[in-house]
């Protein structure tokens, strides 16, 4: 695998961001194209009552990351955008109980199908644990799945991924997942 290159979800790379999930990211599952990564961004109260188009959820984004609401990281490889991660502060997640301004949470993995099984996740998670604890957040948390059937279509990581660096089982989520922390301090 050439070198990742890592960036941080801003307004100067919010066109790649813009280019990898209008054209790359869910070329095989078109159910989730229109995703933008907006879903746990969202009021919970607002997910499941009103209609969300690929067209809502692509301004949403745009505007959260002018507000600086929607953080994250790309990951590049030779100049292209090979995936992304939701990670950032729990506060921009409404929906997750115990938010706090200490806590930071990783959610979401995008990873190009080509590019799936080469480490790339791996990779972006252990840059966004270093982002994340160089920005002053003293814990991560992550939700992946924790049946083995659930991984294969995981896009919040696999939980042998988390466990390899270091994160902690703390409560099962039924459904949900399984949540895990790292401290960092």
């Amino acid at each position: 695998m050439t070198e990742l290159v890592f960036k941080r979800l801003n307004v100067e790379s919010l066109h790649d961001f813009l280019d990898y999930f209008d054209h790359q990211a869910f070329v095989d599952n078109e159910k989730w194209a229109g995703c933008y990564c907006q879903f746990y961004l969202n009021d919970p109260a607002i997910n499941g009552s009103q209609p969300t188009s690929k067209e809502i959820n692509r301004q949403s984004a745009c505007d959260r990351v002018g507000s600086g609401d929607m953080d994250g990281y790309l990951a590049y490889q030779d100049g292209k955008v090979v995936g992304w991660t939701a990670a950032g502060s729990s506060l921009l997640f409404p929906g997750l109980p115990d938010a706090n301004d200490k806590l930071a949470r990783i959610l979401c993995f995008v990873i190009h199908p080509e590019h799936r099984g080469e480490g790339v996740a791996t990779a972006m998670l252990n840059h966004a644990i270093e982002g994340l604890a160089s920005r002053g957040f003293s814990a991560i948390e992550a939700a992946p799945y924790k049946n083995v059937e659930e991984q294969t279509k995981n896009y919040r990581g696999h939980l042998s991924m988390y466990e390899k660096v270091g994160f902690e089982h703390v409560a099962d989520m039924g459904d949900f997942g399984t949540l895990v922390r790292k401290h960092l301090d």
